[in-house]
C-alpha cells in the first residue's frame, strides 16, 4: 500500500464539536492504526502553533501545519512561521484606528494580543489582551494575525488588499492565511513524499481551499455545505466515527 500523507483539520474534525469538543476512542484508534500501517499523521489548522500544539499532544501527533498554512512543525520541533504582509496589515491597523474598529494583533506566537487603543477588553478573543498606546505597529518586527471587531456592514469600509481573512462569528474578522495546502505541500516536499499521496479531512471555511486543491479531500458528515460541494467523499458526522469510516472505505487500516 502507497503510503499516504493525511491531514486533519482539529475543531469539528478530529473533535466532535466545533469549537472545542473531545476526541472520539474510535479516531484514537484509527490515528494509531494509520501510523502502525506507514501513513503518516498530521494535523493541519487555522490555529496559532502555540494553540494547536495542545490539541496535538492529546490526538498523539507531533507534525502540524498551523497558523492557516504559514507555520510548520515537525515531530513537535517549530521549523517556521510566516507572518502576514507587513505593510498591508499596518494599512488594515490604521483603518481601525480611524473608523474606530476594537482590534487585536499578534505579534509572536504566543498567548498575547496585543492594541494600542484604550476600553478594548470586551473583545470577543482567544487569549489575554494587552492594552499598551505606546506601540507604534508600524515599528514592530512582525504582524501574525489582526482580530477585528465589525458588523458584515462595517467590514465593507476596511480595504483589506490581498490579505486574506476569515468571519467564523458575526461580529469578528481575523485577518490571517487561510491556505492550509500550501503549508501541506511545503511539509511533505520537507519529508520528500509526493504530493500525488496528499488526503485532506476538514469541514469548515478555512478548509474549502485544501478540500479543492488535494488530490483526496474528505468532508466530514457535519461540514458546511460549501465543503460537501468541493470534496470527493462525504464521510460521516464528527461525533459518528466518521474518521474511521472514512479510513476504512479507502482501506488505509482493517
Amino acid at each position: 500500500m502507497e503510503r499516504k500523507y493525511i491531514f486533519f483539520d482539529i475543531d469539528g474534525t478530529l473533535t466532535d464539536a466545533n469549537p472545542g469538543g473531545k476526541i472520539l476512542e474510535s479516531t484514537y484508534r484509527t490515528l494509531e492504526q494509520l501510523k502502525a500501517n506507514g501513513h503518516f499523521v498530521a494535523i493541519a489548522t487555522g490555529r496559532a502553533q502555540y494553540m494547536a500544539m495542545d490539541a496535538a499532544k492529546e490526538a498523539h501527533i507531533d507534525c502540524l501545519v498551523t497558523d492557516g498554512g504559514n507555520g510548520i512543525t515537525l515531530h513537535n520541533e517549530l521549523q517556521y512561521i510566516k507572518p502576514i504582509d507587513f505593510v498591508q496589515a499596518n494599512r488594515v491597523i490604521d483603518q481601525c484606528i480611524e473608523y474606530h474598529y476594537p482590534f487585536a494583533v499578534a505579534l509572536k506566537n504566543e498567548a498575547i494580543l496585543y492594541t494600542n487603543q484604550k476600553n478594548q477588553s470586551k473583545q470577543m478573543l482567544p487569549t489575554k489582551l494587552i492594552e499598551d498606546e505606546n506601540i507604534d505597529f508600524h515599528q514592530v518586527k512582525e504582524i501574525f494575525k489582526i482580530f477585528i471587531s465589525c458588523s458584515e456592514e462595517e467590514e465593507k469600509l476596511l480595504d483589506l488588499g490581498t490579505l486574506d481573512y476569515m468571519r467564523y462569528f458575526k461580529g469578528q474578522v481575523i485577518v490571517e492565511p487561510v491556505e492550509k495546502y500550501q503549508g501541506i505541500l511545503e511539509m511533505v516536499h520537507l519529508l520528500k513524499g509526493n504530493e500525488k499521496d496528499i488526503v485532506v479531512f476538514g469541514d469548515g471555511l478555512n478548509d474549502i481551499s485544501m478540500i479543492q486543491k488535494a488530490p483526496l479531500g474528505i468532508a466530514m458528515g457535519n461540514a458546511i455545505d460549501e465543503v460537501k460541494e468541493v470534496a470527493d467523499f462525504v464521510t460521516k458526522r464528527n461525533d459518528d466515527d466518521g474518521i474511521e469510516y472514512a479510513c476504512r472505505h479507502f482501506g488505509w487500516i482493517d
